[in-house]
């Protein structure tokens, strides 16, 4: 082979990668325009072993492509402090240009809640309210294409409460 045909090869091999590049980053790129809510919590049972409730996100596509939630990893925060952490592994598809509403049941020992309830108890007492926030990921994929969209929710039970009121 010449050098002539060695250059257009390499050209053209150094062309296709760069579009091999170029589409899979733009396919990274519409798979994180999603957003999401939380459109439900219900409070399933408070005892001093258990403190469990359900929790219902809506996520929203606004790409052209269908999507699987994978894995969804968020840290439970109650006035700052960690109490817990979800895992939830069930996988979810999300249609294109569409929504899917996602349920997760939260389950907490709230013995980890008590080892703070001086803080906790000082806080709620002078604010009248609780502040109460998720922080974490999904990791979600169409086709061979993955990425990882940032969740994070803060909110306190009274805003909670009166934003559900004017929802019904």
């Amino acid at each position: 082979m010449t050098k002539t045909k060695w250059l257009l090869l390499f050209g053209s091999v150094g062309v296709l990668g760069f579009g091999l590049y170029r589409y899979f980053k733009t396919q990274a790129s519409i798979l994180k325009n999603f957003t999401w809510t939380i459109v439900g919590l219900k409070i399933l049972n408070i005892s001093l072993t258990e403190l469990s409730f359900d929790v219902t996100f809506l996520f929203t596509s606004k790409a052209d492509l269908e999507a699987k939630i994978n894995k969804i990893y968020l840290d439970i925060l109650l006035e700052g402090q960690n109490v817990g952490y979800i895992t939830e592994t069930k996988e979810f598809i999300i249609p294109a240009n569409g929504s899917s509403k996602i349920p997760i049941h939260i389950s907490i020992n709230p013995q980890s809640i008590f080892k703070n309830i001086v803080n906790l108890l000082l806080i709620t007492s002078k604010q009248k309210d609780v502040k109460f926030a998720f922080d974490g990921y999904a990791n979600i994929k169409s086709g061979f294409i993955s990425t990882t969209l940032p969740i994070k929710y803060e909110n306190t039970l009274k805003q909670y409460l009166q934003e559900s009121k004017v929802v019904k």
